[in-house]
């Protein structure tokens, strides 16, 4: 009995041999991906059996090679009497079949890295969007702003169903300013791809994803969707929607949306994603938008531009410091005199 199971590059064949119903042996074989599945379960078949002279009677396959006749000629030959490739589809012998797939799964899980959950989860979310193999890399982009100032973005990366943060990337918006989501999502993702043709080996903006998601629906599709185009990536895009109680609710595409249920692996994975790249594009937008605010409030005093502003905050290192700190303390900072001190000190008053 053979079952396969996809990767995230890899194929893993799983071969169970039983013997009066019970397991005799069990072998995995990791191959490198091709959509000739076909053809590589031919040499599989040809490979495993070259090295036996024990060729069952049946043999149960995920799926019927096209040369199936021919095969079961062949084993027949060798073995001295008819040897039949069969697919089964319910009873006993479908249940060894899935158990087969478990056992696939599991191991390309233990060889590349990632757990049953993320297996399974992976392999959902390729089937729910009718992707060729599950996406190995995942990036994900949420634009986060203050009534359009301080227009941000985040992208977060998951490789494997794990979040790799070490490429996690922050866009300040800078085409344009005021509220418009569609155009930063544009901007974001034409930077992006530009570092992915302009950066030098090593970048991780040199990983090429295996599907994007933005959040957002249709609307940030239709805007990405040109760029990707016109830079000649072509890698599935997704947005992810959320409900009025900001649950993710549902998969956009650009015809519309897949509902997706709450209790599936793809929808627990994909609403992993879209709370993390939330959560690291508003965290950045926050820090960001705080030190505009202090550094407005300080270049507002008489004297104070942005150079100096900065200068105060890199030797205090926030402003309720410089708050706390008396004029003589101030007049160190470089740049600043004793009555531009006393200036500051009054402007911004007692701590």
């Amino acid at each position: 009995m053979k079952r396969r199971v996809r990767g995230t590059g890899k194929m893993c064949f799983t071969a169970l041999r039983f013997k009066e119903n019970r397991l005799q042996e069990s072998e995995n074989f990791i191959i490198d991906d091709t959509p000739d599945t076909d053809e590589a379960v031919r040499e599989l078949l040809l490979r495993f059996y070259a090295m036996r002279d024990d060729i069952p009677p049946r043999i149960l396959l995920e799926t019927a090679p096209e040369e199936k006749e021919l095969l079961e000629a062949f084993f027949a030959s060798k073995a001295g009497r008819a040897v039949r490739i069969i697919v089964p589809q319910k009873g006993e012998q479908a249940r060894l079949c899935d158990m087969c797939k478990q056992n696939a799964a599991q191991h390309l899980a233990l060889y590349e890295g990632r757990s049953m959950k993320q297996t399974a989860a992976l392999d959902e979310l390729a089937k729910l969007l009718g992707l060729a193999a599950p996406p190995a890399i995942i990036e994900s982009y949420d634009i986060s702003h203050t009534g359009g100032q301080d227009n941000v973005a985040g992208m977060v990366v998951f490789q494997n169903g794990r979040p790799l943060k070490k490429a996690y990337k922050r866009f300040e918006i800078k085409g344009f300013s005021g509220q418009d989501d569609y155009a930063s999502m544009a901007e974001v993702l034409e930077r992006r791809f530009r570092h992915y043709y302009e950066d030098e080996e090593g970048s991780t903006f040199k990983m090429l994803p295996d599907l994007i998601l933005l959040d957002g629906g249709k609307g940030q599709i239709h805007a990405v969707e040109p760029v990707l185009a016109q830079m000649n990536i072509h890698v599935p895009l997704y947005g992810m929607v959320k409900d009025s109680k900001h649950k993710t609710r549902a998969i956009a595409a650009s015809g519309g949306e897949i509902q997706i249920n709450s209790v599936r692996a793809a929808f627990v994975l994909v609403t992993e994603i879209q709370d993390e790249v939330h959560r690291f594009a508003i965290t950045y937008h926050r820090n960001k938008h705080r030190k505009n605010t202090i550094s407005t409030t300080l270049t507002s005093i008489e004297g104070i531009g942005k150079a100096r502003a900065k200068e105060l905050l890199k030797h205090f290192g926030s402003l309720r410091k410089i708050k706390e700190a008396d004029v003589a303390e101030i007049a160190q900072v470089k740049g600043f005199s004793a009555s531009l001190a006393a200036r500051v000190k009054e402007a911004l008053g007692e701590a």
